[in-house]
């Protein structure tokens, strides 16, 4: 799972309050006859689910986004492609696949029979079995590594379609969901080709049979399909040219995936409603992550689901895929670069002060008379998250943050490319210069506080997660003197800005004090819209 919706997600269990869910019922999106029956033992023993039953899983993303479904259990692919701006769904609910500790993804492997005798490397002119077209462990995994691995030969879209690169590439295949007038051999191994469970070769068990039955070489999965494959006639392909056993996935996959996740239209109540009504179908239908009684395997949601994990509120298909993914989606849609680039730097700029400032540099920063092409331009955010976000959405290319953050935003695929420097002398010296400064806890000068007498008192903070104002002070404390890991009981009253609004770490906070008509919401943002935000704000 990304770590940033790892972060997020602890925040979410723990701050998440419910309203009561209206009394109609959940409207669950069915992709064939086995669902649809699974579906409907739910609504039975449930009463709050109502079924719909569509012919594939677009048709499903279409009705939730026009309003005649509510949900549906997506795969990465299919998140991803529900979260564009033409149906603009969000993943609300996560499987947990876990047995002893909680695992929200799964291993994208590449399976053979033992002794077939070619590697990873090898596999132009062979037999390929997939879950289905635009799904992540079948399909955008294998096809985006290949491609990025420069093994599969394609010019990008501008040139052809993936799918067009992939037909010469493979001699035959299962692809359910590909155009079958457009590129036969994608749908050579297939009865139907359908992107559904009316096609015996869908989805991981169905790609898995593909190859069981002898017409593929090799089957594009989740290490979970395979896990109680018979070793002695099956082994997986690695990366490296190796091949090594069905248990040895962790070392030999292609990418460690996001798992699936329940979608649905950017409506906390829904969501709300969603999740409650799915938290008690737990108690009241043992079959939620069970499909033999119904025809079928992985109905609704994996059989290999555990459990279910709730998403915070302000989820998205980026946070949730996170970078790794993402660079395989893009390896998929690449566009060849300019050598020169001529674009401007689009900047993130958090707060409405630090926009000020951006707006100024853009215009001093035009100096070629032609100012539609600046050096610079700004883009706003409301928080330096919402920046890494759009750094990774590419809606913002730069942000400068605190070092707190620079560990969040590496978890999510960003890195450091410039630092600060506060040493005039080091910059003169022939030795690379390194920024760095000390945090401290000040206090009045007349105050008789000691580090062992904190508890109690009042704190000012630069903002949650920021290095010197709590990351470094709070993680020493944890280590000294702070028992309960509920750090709002440590201080009677705090401002940290960017903490729970409603909790004793905001108490201290004074919003904008500019604001003196209506209402003001700014109070413990975590930006210079809070008058206590960062170092000069904690300190005043």
């Amino acid at each position: 799972m990304n770590p940033l919706f790892q972060a997020l997600l602890l925040l979410g269990l723990t701050a998440y309050s419910f309203a009561a869910p209206a009394a109609d019922s959940v409207r669950w999106c069915n992709k064939s006859p086995q669902e649809q029956r699974k579906c409907e033992a739910l609504k039975t023993a449930t009463g709050h689910f109502t079924c719909l039953e569509k012919s594939d899983t677009m048709q499903c993303i279409e009705a939730i986004k026009a309003g005649m479904a509510d949900a549906i259990t997506l795969d990465g692919g299919d998140i991803y492609e529900a979260s564009l701006a033409n149906h603009d769904l969000h993943p609300i609910i996560a499987e947990d696949y876990g047995e002893t500790s909680s695992d929200t993804c799964y291993y994208a492997v590449a399976v053979v029979k033992k002794g077939s005798g070619f590697s990873f490397s090898e596999l132009k002119g062979k037999k390929s079995c997939h879950t289905g077209l635009g799904k992540s462990a079948g399909w955008n995994i294998p096809i985006g590594t290949l491609v990025s691995e420069g093994i599969l030969k394609w010019e990008g879209p501008e040139k052809e379609q993936i799918e067009s690169a992939v037909s010469r590439f493979f001699s035959a295949s299962c692809v359910p969901g590909a155009a079958k007038d457009l590129y036969p051999k994608l749908c050579e191994l297939c009865t139907n080709c359908a992107r559904s469970h009316v096609e015996p070769y869908y989805d991981y068990e169905g790609a898995f049979k593909c190859l069981k039955d002898g017409k593929g070489d090799v089957a594009f999965v989740k290490h979970l399909t395979v896990l109680d494959a018979n070793p002695n006639e099956y082994e997986l392909l690695c990366k490296d040219g190796s091949r090594k056993e069905l248990s040895d996935y962790l070392s030999c996959s292609l990418a460690r995936v996001p798992g699936h996740a329940v979608v649905t239209r950017s409506d906390k109540d829904l969501a709300h409603k969603i999740w409650q009504y799915l938290e008690e179908a737990k108690s009241t239908f043992p079959n939620l992550f069970k499909s033999s009684d119904y025809g079928g395997k992985n109905l609704m949601f994996k059989d290999s689901t555990k459990k279910l994990v709730l998403a915070p509120d302000n989820m998205n298909a980026y946070l949730y895929l996170g970078a790794e993914y993402m660079h395989i989606i893009q390896a998929l849609k690449k566009k060849e670069p300019s050598s020169i680039p001529t674009d401007p730097v689009k900047w993130c700029a958090v707060g409405k002060k630090e926009r000020e400032k951006c707006d100024t540099w853009s215009i001093n920063a035009c100096t070629t008379g032609d100012c539609d092409k600046g050096k610079i331009k700004c883009i706003s955010g409301v928080s330096v998250e919402d920046c890494i976000e759009k750094i990774m959405k590419k809606e913002a290319d730069a942000v400068t943050m605190d070092g707190g953050y620079v560990y969040t935003a590496g978890k999510c695929g960003l890195v450091p490319v410039m630092a600060e420097n506060y040493d005039a002398a080091a910059c003169l010296s022939s030795s690379p210069a390194k920024g760095s400064y000390y945090a401290v806890a000040v206090v009045k000068k007349d105050s008789p506080l000691t580090w062992a007498t904190l508890k109690g008192v009042k704190s000012c903070h630069t903002g949650l997660g920021r290095t010197a104002g709590w990351n470094i002070p709070m993680g020493i404390l944890k280590k000294t003197v702070i028992n309960d890991c509920d750090f709002s009981k440590f201080f009677s009253q705090s401002c940290v800005p960017g903490a729970n609004k409603t909790s004793s770490l905001c108490s201290l906070c004074a919003g904008d004090k500019r604001v003196t008509i209506g209402g003001d919401d700014s109070k413990c943002s975590e930006n210079d819209s809070e008058s206590y935000y960062g170092y000069a704000g904690a300190l005043r």
